[in-house]
């Protein structure tokens, strides 16, 4: 008899040993999905410093040579990543002075001037770059965006979308390419046109 009670406890043990573990990782499970774990805000400030190294690395670099495209248009893309728009500015003008051709460098300062409002100088870059490289078929479609939604030319940004779309373009760009054509169409088709 004692050993079936022996028996009866040592499975009463085990059975609230795997269920308190069973609960502890469905609390943990939980508190990860939900809080995203201890590390989050502590890999946002180690992102951010290392953002922070990068920058200084690439600055020093510069000192030493302030010609060097290379850490010109990595600082510059640092800066746009860290939405430090004046400073990425200032970065990639040096830059276009050094290469006033390099489709990254017109494609960036581009999208600086579309972010500050300047239109016509923003397309001015992203023509200048696709022209240079018809490969580099994202300046179509930043460009074709701006025509729909700032300039009012609707018929000339359904051409460079067409002429986006014949490039081949990655399959997310492709798709909104196509909804921003029907877009367009939608809007033209409601104001009679």
């Amino acid at each position: 008899m004692e050993a079936t009670l022996t028996a009866t406890r040592r499975e009463i043990v085990v059975r609230g040993f795997f269920w308190a573990l069973l609960v502890a990782v469905s609390l943990m499970t939980a508190y990860f999905v939900t809080i995203g774990g201890p590390t989050k805000e502590s890999d946002k400030q180690h992102g951010t410093a290392d953002v922070q190294q990068q920058i200084t690395q690439y600055k020093a670099a510069l000192a030493s040579n302030p010609n060097d495209l290379q850490s010109l248009i990595a600082l510059g893309d640092l800066y746009l990543n860290t939405n430090n728009v004046r400073d990425a500015y200032q970065t990639f003008q040096r830059a276009v002075k050094v290469d006033p051709n390099n489709t990254h460098v017109l494609n960036d300062l581009g999208s600086i001037y579309q972010q500050i409002g300047n239109y016509d100088q923003a397309l001015a870059s992203y023509e200048k770059a696709y022209r240079l490289d018809p490969s580099h078929s994202s300046s179509l479609l930043s460009a074709a965006m701006i025509y729909s939604r700032h300039k009012e030319d609707k018929a000339r940004a359904l051409q460079l979308l067409e002429e986006f779309l014949g490039s081949n373009p990655e399959p997310q760009q492709a798709a909104n390419a196509k909804q921003e054509i029907v877009r367009i169409k939608q809007e033209l088709q409601n104001s009679g046109k």
